[in-house]
């Protein structure tokens, strides 16, 4: 594991890193675009999501989201700036503004993006929250690094603990209903799927999908560790990488977004800081 310490590289280290966390962004950017999921390429949805959650509410009251989304001019403007906003923070990590910037353009895509969808990703959250760190400097940039950090492990942990509390992994019939409803629309509008055969047979051993299930929930729970000690952060990466592949294929769900916040495991910073020593 790479280590953040307090010396008089922390600034190159920092920019590093900034150069790092912008050029995984911008590639990701480039693979919404190329999947059609751009603000402009929305084509402006007539249905909207906010669910109970108040800030999708107010966002939505706030109609800020179908003056942009609506126009096509206006919609391809804000994609143009995301991505302007991502090179410059590559291009110069020091000027906080463009980062600053491009978290706000992101978190307003990040909300339109659920709302449209009908569903509140959860892929894209390390993308909104991990140029965050990079708006502070010094130890507060570490301070702030090393809390996402544990919200990383945070969000693996509390699925294992949602899992846990609403016995969910104590029903044999669990694996196979997510498998049936995330993977039957899939089947039915591609029959000849290549991994049709492959879903068919858990249909047919529904056994198997309950194992797979059970060992996805117990690695969930092994990031726990990670709060107590950062000795396995490198086997929580391979854990984090392992769930992403079973999302995938369990759940037709698109995860690998989230492995962007693995950088927080690879890249710390030791437990004990001497902030004297940082300006």
């Amino acid at each position: 594991m790479a280590l953040i310490t307090n010396n008089n590289n922390l600034t190159i280290q920092r920019n590093f890193l900034c150069r790092l966390v912008f050029g995984c962004i911008f590639f990701l950017l480039v693979y919404d675009f190329l999947s059609h999921a751009s603000l402009q390429q929305l084509h402006s949805p007539a249905l909207i999501f906010p669910y109970v959650d108040i800030t999708y509410i107010l966002f939505s009251l706030s109609k800020a989201e179908s003056f942009v989304s609506e126009s096509f001019f206006l919609s391809s403007c804000f994609s143009l700036f995301l991505f302007a906003f991502c090179i410059a923070a590559f291009i110069w990590p020091n000027k906080r503004i463009s980062i600053a910037l491009f978290f706000i353009f992101y978190f307003f895509y990040f909300l339109s993006y659920s709302n449209y969808g009908a569903h509140h990703i959860h892929s894209k959250i390390g993308i909104l929250f991990i140029p965050i760190p990079f708006l502070f400097t010094g130890k507060n940039f570490l301070y702030a690094w090393e809390g996402l950090r544990y919200y990383a492990l945070f969000v693996y942990a509390d699925s294992f603990l949602w899992k846990l509390f609403r016995e969910t992994w104590l029903d044999g019939k669990q694996g196979i209903s997510i498998i049936k409803n995330n993977i039957t629309p899939l089947l039915f509008s591609h029959p000849n799927y290549k991994l049709g055969g492959f879903y068919r047979y858990l249909f047919m051993h529904p056994a198997y999908a309950d194992v797979l299930f059970k060992i996805g929930f117990v690695f969930e729970g092994l990031f726990m560790i990670g709060f107590f000690t950062k000795k396995y952060d490198k086997y929580l990466i391979l854990l984090s990488m392992l769930l992403a592949f079973g999302f995938l294929l369990l759940a037709d769900a698109f995860a690998f977004e989230l492995l962007i916040l693995d950088l927080t495991l690879i890249y710390n910073f030791r437990n004990k800081i001497n902030t004297e020593k940082l300006k």
